[in-house]
């Protein structure tokens, strides 16, 4: 209960249009370096040009969060959720909550296929699906189980919740912060699952009252995914 209370109290020093112009930055690098891989290294296999954009992406957020929150601010990593402290209790409670999640969007995920049977593969997926033997699964798990748990979380829960929380209320700032997070995957097909595992991962955040706990949850999630996949294509 204690980081709950710490979450309902604290005031951030950042607010919503510092929140955009992180975000901005994010889509900007990220398109930047694909329009870059495609017209300077076209020949790069699917997974590198991925990294390099994830990459790029993760720098930029990184980059923002340093501006905003440390040298504007003064503050550390802990005005973001990062802490030390109940380290066991912020695993456990990830690892628990991305299984839930997992189940949640696999859950919604069948139930939208009655009314839309045609989906299409998500493009990260295709790195997945094109994957022949374990070793082709390092770029894919690299970047679902760490860097996107930790640029997205940091991001979307750490920096941008607890400004749309400050401004319009927890429930609000819940909603949000999860459509936000689904919007901005652009899979209208799979928009309400995301949005329902984006809510999911800021409660955790909101409960727990560490980052981490988020981190561990979206790393939990997308691994049990990417593994899932693999191994049922290699079974049919």
């Amino acid at each position: 209960m204690t980081g709950e209370t710490e979450k309902k109290t604290e005031k951030i020093p950042w607010n919503l249009r510092q929140c955009f112009l992180v975000l901005l930055g994010m889509l900007a690098s990220g398109y930047g370096t694909a329009l870059l891989v495609r017209f300077f290294a076209s020949g790069l296999p699917l997974a590198y040009r991925y990294l390099l954009v994830g990459l790029a992406q993760g720098a930029a957020v990184l980059a923002g969060l340093h501006y905003f929150v440390r040298k504007k601010n003064g503050l550390g990593l802990e005005a973001v959720g990062l802490k030390a402290a109940s380290l066991v209790r912020a695993i456990a409670s990830g690892l628990g909550g991305g299984l839930v999640l997992f189940l949640l969007v696999v859950i919604v995920g069948s139930l939208l296929q009655f009314f839309l049977p045609d989906q299409a593969p998500q493009p990260f997926t295709e790195l997945v699906i094109n994957a022949r033997q374990p070793r082709d699964l390092i770029i894919p798990l690299f970047l679902g189980a760490f860097l996107a748990p930790v640029t997205e979380e940091l991001y979307f829960r750490g920096f941008l919740f607890p400004a749309l929380k400050n401004r319009y209320g927890f429930g609000k700032g819940l909603l949000g912060s999860g459509l936000i997070f689904a919007l901005l995957h652009l899979d209208p097909v799979r928009f309400l699952p995301l949005a329902l595992g984006g809510m999911g991962l800021a409660y955790l955040y909101e409960r727990t009252g560490n980052i981490l706990t988020s981190i561990v949850a979206h790393a939990t999630w997308n691994t049990i995914m990417i593994l899932l996949l693999y191994f049922a294509l290699r079974w049919v």
